[in-house]
């Protein structure tokens, strides 16, 4: 980790890093992330029979599905403190309000991949009784309701929290002595998080008020309004590049 830090590989030249020293909010923070990880992959049982071992290998799609949106929060979470080394008490208040949701948010995530990807095999292959009969046969509308509300919410918090953290940044912008670029970039990486928070709470709130009705429709609009993230983040990245280009040339 202090070698990658020290490289900066892939990050921006133009920002001058503050928290090139690993600070013990780090190293917490990092083994949270781990234990993240360890649920996801303890999240299935050993299998015993062949049957087992057949639901076990059907279970690595949502699990590298998990990992991958976990390792997306996770670099959210270290550009920030490699930015601005921020170790104060509203940073670890904040930091531990994140990581918190990020644990209790596995499950959710765990169990709605799962269930997405049972769901389509099943439509593909043929096979929907099977499909149902591995969810026990009790997701109606109600239970598919609460998924997608539990899910958008856990994704909501975990984003406004890296949104709380760069506006605490930026309300720090002079104690940190950050510079013309650093401040633009700054409020970039708060809008693009509000950004990435408004999508999950647009599906949460589709899934909580039934404007579509209580069945599968008002369940596939809520799982269809997360397909606005491609669209959405690169009119705002394009958006951001031309603005950049306006003012620093």
């Amino acid at each position: 980790m202090r070698d990658l830090k020290d490289m900066l590989v892939g990050l921006d030249p133009n920002f001058r890093y503050r928290g090139l020293d690993q600070t013990r909010i780090e190293t917490f923070s990092d083994a949270v992330f781990a234990v993240a990880f360890t649920l996801v992959v303890l999240s299935s049982t050993v299998p015993e029979t062949f049957t087992e071992l057949r639901r076990s290998i059907h279970d690595i799609i949502p699990s590298f599905i998990c990992i991958v949106l976990i390792v997306v929060i996770w670099y959210q979470h270290y550009v920030f403190f490699l930015r601005y080394g921020l170790q104060n008490t509203k940073t670890v208040t904040v930091n531990t309000f994140l990581l918190f949701l990020v644990l209790i948010y596995i499950y959710p995530l765990k169990f709605l991949a799962r269930f997405l990807v049972e769901l389509y095999s099943g439509l593909i292959f043929g096979m929907p009784d099977n499909f149902m009969d591995d969810f026990g046969g009790n997701m109606n509308s109600d239970n598919m309701t609460l998924l997608m509300t539990a899910y958008g919410a856990g994704a909501t918090f975990i984003f406004l929290a890296m949104t709380w953290l760069y506006r605490h940044a930026y309300n720090r912008r002079e104690d940190l002595k950050l510079n013309e670029y650093e401040i633009f970039a700054t409020r970039v990486s708060l809008w693009q998080n509000l950004l990435m928070s408004s999508i999950p709470f647009l599906s949460t709130m589709i899934a909580f008020l039934h404007p579509f009705g209580h069945g599968a429709l008002n369940f596939g609009f809520a799982g269809f309004i997360y397909m606005l993230y491609p669209p959405v983040m690169i009119t705002f990245g394009y958006r951001v590049k031309k603005k950049s280009k306006k003012i620093f040339g």
